[in-house]
């Protein structure tokens, strides 16, 4: 938030300066009084004000001396300079102490507002700019960091809303209406564009006249804390899905108030299955698998958007980031996986299950033609999957497939991608990401049940994986379930 210091002997026009200046700028300035130099002086070193706009004839110290002190300091405001005598010689004291406007009372509206508008324009924007990273890091990081700005924490306290927008039916993205409207992006690529706006701003965005004809808006619940925003983009996001199961593709879909929360149990578990049996190389099993996790017409549910929401996110998140050497490696994976992440772009959900399957089915040949001349390396795997949960190590697994110990270790970090251990810590952490979302059990359970044998180990290894530690990361995504 910019800061504003007004400084004049006379208490109404200080209140005049301010009522002109707040109905322009409403929540994105504060505004600092003094009744002369002197206190002016004080205010510029103890809260830095980006801006401030004096009086030249005052009490204690004058508005000339004033700017010669301020001049002096480390962090100087922009000055705007008020007076009712029209002398050169004030004129030229503003000018030699580095002021950017000369104004005559009494005050003309319009150009105290330029002349604000033009020393506030790289202000404003930066610290806009600043908010958005910290909205961005927000999400990214599901916490709070310690230099939270207040302007978002002012933000939020007046209400707040996150809105998703697709405008793929457009011929290009009309996103230009936000001109003039207080908004913070979080997210924006083609054809797409997440942020946050005010309560009082929302029914301005939703009613502009670009949008009724080719965008699609998804509008999440509203909020006054600063900590749900990640909950936020994630109802926005999910109301957006909303149009892959309604009539018309376009319009306004609303996240809705007090609904159940979702049972994903057996989505989970087809989603295991799918993994489970890319590790062992099933194509028909890997076919099957795919077919009912995308079978969205099969779940008996209000919101399917919620299913596909998820399904969409354990695809992006978590396929993408077991096998991240092929995505990026691998031409056709990796086009592919952006048809994926484009999700509102397609053209319609059938469309989007298609490139899921091929990007599924083409890894698995992958996988296969890296593992056809060592087939031990499917047998470690599965007992890797069956036993992850006791003490196992690679001794026991090369002792289970009757292979020499060096050798087993070469060939499993040259078919896996990954060396032996690596790929057990992965696996177990996959799995105890999974228990802490269901909410139900311990961190201490969790670490027992994945075979961490040590509790302080598995904290300490979790916050290093996921940048957050294990209790923070299931009150978030439990939460995020809801």
């Amino acid at each position: 938030m910019a800061k504003i210091l007004i400084v004049d002997d006379e208490k109404l026009i200080r209140a005049g300066i301010q009522k002109i200046l707040s109905g322009a700028y409403k929540d994105d300035v504060e505004f600092l009084e003094a009744k002369n130099g002197s206190d002016a002086l004080e205010l510029c070193k103890t809260e830095l004000p980006d801006v401030m706009i004096t009086d030249i004839r005052m009490p204690v110290m004058d508005g000339v001396e004033l700017m010669k002190n301020v001049s002096n300091l480390v962090q100087k405001p922009a000055i705007i300079v008020l007076s009712g005598f029209d002398d050169f010689s004030y004129a030229k004291a503003a000018i030699e102490t580095g002021a950017s406007s000369y104004i005559l009372k009494p005050v003309d509206s319009q150009e105290l507002l330029k002349s604000v508008d033009k020393a506030l324009s790289g202000i404003l924007r930066d610290i806009h700019h600043k908010n958005e990273e910290k909205f961005r890091s927000l999400i990214n990081e599901g916490h709070l960091s310690e230099d939270i700005a207040e302007d978002i924490a002012a933000f939020a306290k007046n209400g707040m809303y996150c809105v998703s927008l697709s405008s793929n039916l457009c011929k290009s993205a009309p996103f230009d209406f936000l001109d003039g409207i207080t908004h913070y992006v979080i997210e924006q690529k083609r054809g797409f564009m997440s942020f946050i706006v005010s309560k009082d701003l929302l029914e301005k965005v939703i009613s502009h006249p670009s949008l009724t004809d080719c965008c699609a808006m998804g509008i999440s619940l509203p909020s006054t804390t600063v900590s749900d925003l990640r909950h936020l983009r994630r109802q926005s996001f999910c109301a957006l899905l909303q149009k892959f199961f309604a009539d018309e593709q376009r319009g306004v879909f609303r996240y809705p108030a007090g609904k159940d929360s979702p049972d994903l149990t057996d989505f989970d578990v087809s989603y295991e299955k799918i993994i489970a049996n890319l590790d062992l190389l099933n194509e028909e099993e890997v076919r099957k698998s795919v077919q009912k996790f995308l079978d969205f017409d099969m779940i008996e549910s209000d919101n399917p958007e919620e299913f596909l929401y998820y399904a969409y996110n354990k695809i992006t998140t978590g396929l993408f980031a077991r096998y991240p050497k092929f995505t990026s490696g691998e031409n056709y994976l990796y086009s592919k996986s952006l048809m994926i992440e484009n999700i509102l772009s397609v053209a319609s959900l059938k469309e989007w299950k298609v490139y899921v399957l091929d990007y599924i089915l083409y890894l698995l040949e992958i996988l296969k033609n890296r593992q056809g001349k060592y087939p031990y390396i499917t047998t470690a795997v599965q007992y890797i999957r069956e036993h992850y949960s006791q003490d196992i190590t690679m001794a026991i697994v090369a002792n289970h497939v009757s292979m020499n110990y060096t050798w087993f270790s070469e060939k499993f970090k040259e078919q896996m991608g990954v060396n032996f251990n690596d790929y057990l810590k992965r696996f177990r952490m996959e799995q105890a990401k999974h228990l802490l979302e269901k909410g139900t059990f311990k961190v201490y359970e969790v670490a027992e049940k994945c075979g961490f044998k040590d509790v302080k180990h598995f904290m300490k290894s979790f916050r290093d994986l996921n940048g957050m530690s294990a209790g923070e990361y299931g009150r978030l995504y439990s939460r995020e379930r809801m």
